[in-house]
């Protein structure tokens, strides 16, 4: 029996192309977006839903992966009923448990529309009787365009060290963007699923300091780490360097069959380089 087609909203992004890679040999794929994906043979629909509710495009779909910002979604999702969508996966972060104490302006900004955005998603996707299910990422990586793992290495590349402040002993969980995408497909097909909220944690706890000591492995240098006095002062970045940003992978193992990957375990590919 073939599977259902799938209605991606984004897609252009790591995670969306991702799910597209994964998904299109096994089912029609119709994305709806701004961009036109890079994979042949997928229905491709031009859309900016950074804008509100539009007239989506009039395609059947019973599951649907949203990768765009969470806080874009709610009001496209009497649309989505319109045309049948049964299941949502919706994407936010962690950083709504892990920065909701930051005194940084902006990244209390991010915090404040996530935890609204996923408060608007579930109680849109209730009135629509869509079954949603919302996933949290923590450091996503794989293809270089992060802000977090990708940028590091690219200064470690042009520079040739890494500033870091203290001993950067916060344990962090990176997680690579392809096993987000098979989180979200699989939760599609998981009942238990439905109205639940999922941390996605990657395959290894580590410290900080040691998860940019695997990026110099994995581009081939020795770590070279440099304390800078007064970083933390200056740096939102730096003051998190400490602290742990750490989450249980268990509900994900258990419900979704959630199994990532070891950090860099691709090596350099894994960093887009």
């Amino acid at each position: 029996m073939s599977l259902p087609p799938l209605l991606l909203l984004g897609g252009t992004d790591p995670v969306g192309r991702f799910v597209i890679e994964r998904a299109a040999p096994q089912r029609t794929v119709i994305v709806i977006g701004r961009s036109k994906p890079r994979r042949e043979g997928v229905e491709w629909h031009r859309a900016d839903l950074g804008h509100g509710a539009i007239e989506l495009p009039r395609v059947a779909a019973r599951h649907a992966i949203a990768t765009l910002p969470v806080w874009l979604l709610a009001p496209h999702l009497p649309a989505l009923a319109r045309l049948g969508v049964e299941r949502l996966v919706a994407f936010s972060s962690t950083s709504v448990e892990a920065k909701r104490d930051s005194r940084d302006p902006a990244t209390q900004a991010i915090v404040t529309a996530l935890v609204e955005g996923e408060a608007a998603v579930a109680a849109a996707a209730a009135r629509a009787g869509i079954g949603l299910t919302i996933l949290r990422p923590t450091l996503i990586y794989g293809t270089g365009e992060d802000a977090n793992v990708g940028r590091a290495a690219r200064f470690i590349e042009r520079f040739g060290f890494f500033p870091v402040a203290w001993q950067a002993e916060g344990k962090r969980q990176p997680v690579h963007a392809e096993d987000l995408a098979l989180a979200a497909l699989a939760a599609l097909d998981r009942p238990q699923a439905i109205g639940r909220t999922y941390a996605l944690p990657g395959g290894e706890t580590l410290s900080y300091r040691a998860m940019i000591e695997r990026i110099f492995a994995a581009l081939g240098r020795p770590p070279r780490l440099i304390r800078v006095p007064g970083l933390a002062a200056v740096s939102d970045l730096a003051k998190r360097m400490a602290r742990d940003q750490a989450f249980d992978i268990g509900p994900a193992a258990r419900d979704l069959g959630y199994a990532p990957r070891r950090f860099l375990s691709g090596g350099r590919r894994d960093l887009g380089l």
